[in-house]
């Protein structure tokens, strides 16, 4: 183990590295001292992969569209079928789902799946029949009745089926994902070392991270965070929330760098050859409408980079800006989808 001080420019902070999680104490608002902690959580990464598939099933949008093929295959071949009533709960959340199927990440080493998974059995009936009947005022819908009616054979059941869906779905890329993960809890370890907690916490905002005010704080990076947001609130007044980590595009095959330095392309990738490498991967994680600050952590390039790059595309004609509320989406527009589908090995895209 390894502690070391580090004084910010607003406070003075402990980062308290450990196998696997980051612990990073900083002076809470209201209590005097508090504690931010970023932990691994392989439960909430599988579900956030659940959640991808449940909301693409057809095609998943790159970076994750490798490994979405992969994971249909294997979980079709292994004979592992998602819990229909967890599909609904994902499908109804807009991304979230009810309490009670997270558990608070612990710091202590390197995530467990199994204790993670097997904590799911202290859950009482009672706080599952509870959360859904408050998730559902208007009654529980049909395809979540089998978890109502009978919480302990439901939770059995889940308990069983999340080691086959890893093994099937995510243990060929657990080296990708761990990479992955570990150095996007690296970079926020940085960014709280040289501008303090107030800037990390504020660049998670920026990814629609909903932060408490007060309290302890867990932060669960999620390579599938894309359209997950995950979020549990403990006795002790401790709040664990997930947001997308850095570095997804290791699914597609290769780490994107930081700061834009971009490198060679691919050899034989002619979408690369004749747009570079960065600017070929907006054009990719485009396969779904998203905005500059998602693509940008999904990529790993500063936002300034991908908003440069979606400036000259929109201009070019092959994607299209729309506003849907206070958010701007940027989605490929017709000819974008030719481009990809002639340039990127045949890839298949929906229309817009």
């Amino acid at each position: 183990m390894i502690n070391r001080p580090v004084t910010c420019a607003r406070s003075t902070a402990r980062w308290t590295r450990r196998t696997g999680a980051h612990v990073i104490e900083i002076p809470s608002r209201t209590s005097g001292r508090g504690t931010v902690r970023i932990a691994d959580s392989r439960l909430w990464e599988t579900y956030g992969s659940i959640g991808l598939l449940s909301s693409y099933p057809g095609l998943t949008p790159w970076p994750y569209t490798n490994w979405g093929r992969a994971a249909r295959r294997s979980l079709a071949r292994a004979d592992v079928t998602v819990p229909g009533w967890l599909l609904h709960l994902h499908r109804t959340g807009g991304g979230t789902l009810p309490s009670f199927l997270l558990t608070v990440p612990s710091s202590a080493g390197t995530p467990d799946p199994a204790a993670e998974i097997a904590a799911l059995g202290a859950v009482t009936p009672a706080r599952i029949r509870e959360e859904l009947e408050r998730r559902f005022p208007q009654g529980v819908p049909a395809e979540v009745r089998p978890l109502h009616a009978d919480p302990e054979a439901r939770m059995a059941e889940l308990r069983a089926f999340l080691p086959r869906y890893r093994r099937a779905a995510l243990a060929p890329f657990e080296d990708s994902l761990r990479a992955a993960t570990e150095e996007d809890i690296l970079l926020r370890a940085r960014i709280l070392a040289t501008q303090g907690p107030d800037r990390l916490l504020g660049t998670l905002r920026g990814n629609g991270l909903r932060v408490p005010e007060t309290g302890r704080l867990v932060l669960v990076p999620l390579v599938f965070g894309r359209g997950t947001s995950l979020l549990v609130r403990a006795p002790n007044s401790v709040t664990a929330v997930s947001y997308q980590a850095e570095g997804a595009a290791v699914l597609a095959g290769g780490v994107r760098s930081h700061g834009g330095r971009t490198g060679e392309p691919a050899r034989g990738d002619r979408l690369e050859i004749l747009l570079g490498r960065s600017r070929a991967g907006v054009v990719r994680g485009l396969v779904a409408p998203t905005t500059t600050s998602d693509l940008a952590t999904t990529l790993g390039l500063a936002p300034s980079t991908v908003s440069e790059h979606l400036t000259s595309l929109v201009a070019a004609g092959v994607v299209r800006r729309r506003r849907a509320g206070v958010r701007v989406l940027y989605e490929l527009d017709g000819s974008g989808v030719e481009l990809l589908r002639h340039l990127d090995h045949g890839r298949r895209v929906n229309q817009p």
